[in-house]
């Protein structure tokens, strides 16, 4: 029997033809159940919420995904065209007499030499392609042997109620790092300046999936240099929109409030064209999840970096 390809799609669990839309939502599914953070008795989760990571990484770019597919492609020409395993031999029930091996006649020799030759020819062809996707290429399922289950000693009919949990006090700090209080509602923080205001694009930040406060950076990507150009505090189950944001490359720096934790989102870009009908600009969400690479890639940040 020969052995199934693994991919990319098995580790999200979704069809080699499925849309962005559903590779995304997996990806989201798939994150929320395997991240550390939700499961801090399973050693496994952060391996396999790497693996998710990877997964993700190489099927939301279509570069990549392209070249993955080329991959699955190559692999199944391989496994199509590889011979069959020979088929067990049945134990002997009885002692046969031995009988002299006819030698080989010269047309089989023949085509054991060419398959060895096709081998070799094989391997050196597509060898490095082999290594390099197993780095990627992992599943889920292990081949240890499950441990043995303890059985408790004692049932108990009515177990005692636990206790609701209880939500940890708040750890906010009552001033921004610059000393001016934090606005009572989402908003711009006093003493910061605002700047690429010329434009027509905007970016909204939601963080309404959240119970923590953020402060957050809309970050310019120049030629030379990044640096903050707006900065805004947005509370736990709200959003904040930016409005008049110049054409240019950004991203989005946050440390939320209550525990310290930054982070920064994918770069992204706001266009502004002229068209027979005016100017089209961007209008771009982002979705703070608290549940790290949400819907969007995140990257763990420094304090220098923030």
């Amino acid at each position: 029997m020969r052995k199934k390809l693994h991919t990319h799609y098995d580790n999200l669990k979704v069809a080699r033809n499925a849309p962005p839309e559903v590779i995304r939502a997996a990806y989201r599914t798939l994150s929320q159940k395997y991240h550390p953070d939700r499961n801090p008795d399973n050693a496994e989760a952060s391996r396999i919420m790497a693996l998710i990571n990877t997964s993700y990484e190489v099927l939301s770019d279509q570069e990549k995904r392209k070249s993955h597919d080329l991959w699955i492609a190559e692999q199944e020409v391989v496994v199509r065209r590889a011979p069959p395993p020979p088929p067990e031999q049945p134990r002997a029930t009885r002692t046969e007499p031995r009988t002299e091996t006819p030698a080989p006649k010269s047309s089989t020799v023949f085509a054991s030499r060419l398959r060895q030759h096709w081998a070799v020819k094989h391997l050196l062809r597509y060898g490095l392609l082999y290594i390099s996707s197993a780095v990627f290429i992992w599943t889920f399922s292990s081949d240890k042997q499950a441990p043995a289950v303890t059985m408790p000693k004692q049932y108990v009919a009515n177990p005692p109620m636990e206790p609701e949990p209880t939500l940890a006090a708040s750890k906010r700090e009552p001033f921004a790092p610059n000393g001016a209080p934090w606005p009572h509602n989402a908003g711009y923080v006093d003493g910061y300046p605002k700047l690429r205001m010329k434009g027509l694009s905007t970016v909204t930040v939601d963080n309404r999936q959240n119970d923590g406060d953020v402060f957050v950076k809309l970050v310019y990507l120049g030629d030379d240099q990044a640096f903050p150009v707006r900065q805004f505090f947005i509370p736990a189950r709200g959003k904040f929109t930016l409005t008049k944001v110049n054409p240019g490359n950004y991203d989005i720096r946050y440390r939320n409030l209550h525990n310290g934790a930054l982070a920064r989102s994918e770069a992204f870009k706001l266009e502004e064209s002229s068209t027979t009908d005016g100017i089209q600009f961007s209008k771009i969400t982002m979705t703070l999840y608290k549940v790290e690479n949400g819907n969007m890639q995140t990257y763990n940040l420094t304090d220098e970096e923030f």
